[in-house]
């Protein structure tokens, strides 16, 4: 018994908690929309791959930033060294399920892209619990015997990300059965809403290995390029549909 609770309260298992429920989140909703199992099958594990490359990737370009930042060179070791990033593993997760995948079975479907902007945070947010169990991703150092007591004078940051995607996949589900025409554009409610956070967020993180350029983490870069992009975006939908 000990063994499960150990395993549940790490990163491993609140990862894994978060993919069955978005998993089952999505199956139930696809039943109750009548969507077929090839589309379901097609969000849940058709863009697996996408996924971890993106996420090793930017966990390799945040590491690198990190070593020429305090002067290290640049090496192979930077592969199998490196750890994976959120970021990284959502847009790749997001481009192939785009560019793939919608093209052949989710073409003009706005339910099966708006699961696809569900089961995201809802992953997201038990990831982010685990990544306070596993004493990861920590927030900046803080004074006061109640931090100390509860959070290793660290502040929870995790725990905030956690609840934030938590609250934004209640808002997402909330869009997503009472307004259905809103449900071809939760990607871009969650992209928006995610990217915002982060960039906010990020200035409480303590750990530097996460790499920075300049001011900005590496993340806050990110969110920056995601924000100006889907600005670019709204501004080419009015000129096309004034």
């Amino acid at each position: 018994m000990n063994g499960i609770f150990s395993y549940l309260f790490s990163y491993s298992g609140m990862a894994s908690l978060g993919l069955i429920l978005a998993a089952g989140c999505a199956a139930y909703l696809a039943v109750r929309e009548r969507l077929s199992y090839p589309e379901l099958l097609c969000i849940l594990s058709g863009s697996l791959i996408p996924l971890y490359a993106g996420a090793k990737l930017f966990g390799i370009l945040s590491l690198g930033l990190y070593r020429l930042s305090i002067g290290r060179p640049l090496d192979w070791s930077l592969v199998s060294n490196s750890g994976i990033v959120f970021y990284g593993g959502m847009l790749g997760y997001l481009l192939s399920t785009r560019v793939l995948i919608s093209r052949y079975i989710l073409y003009k479907r706005s339910s099966s892209w708006g699961l696809v902007a569900l089961v995201i945070p809802l992953f997201h947010g038990f990831a982010r619990l685990g990544c306070y169990f596993g004493h990861c991703c920590y927030g900046i150092p803080m004074d006061g015997a109640f931090w100390g007591h509860f959070f290793e004078h660290r502040l929870p940051v995790q725990l905030m990300e956690a609840g934030f995607n938590l609250g934004l996949f209640g808002v997402l589900l909330w869009l997503y059965l009472r307004r259905r025409p809103m449900r071809g554009r939760l990607v871009r409610v969650y992209l928006l809403s995610y990217a915002l956070f982060r960039f906010g967020i990020e200035f409480f993180r303590g750990d530097a290995v996460r790499g920075s350029l300049g001011p900005l983490s590496f993340s806050q870069w990110v969110s920056v390029l995601i924000l100006l992009g889907l600005g670019l975006h709204y501004i080419l939908r009015r000129r096309k549909n004034p």
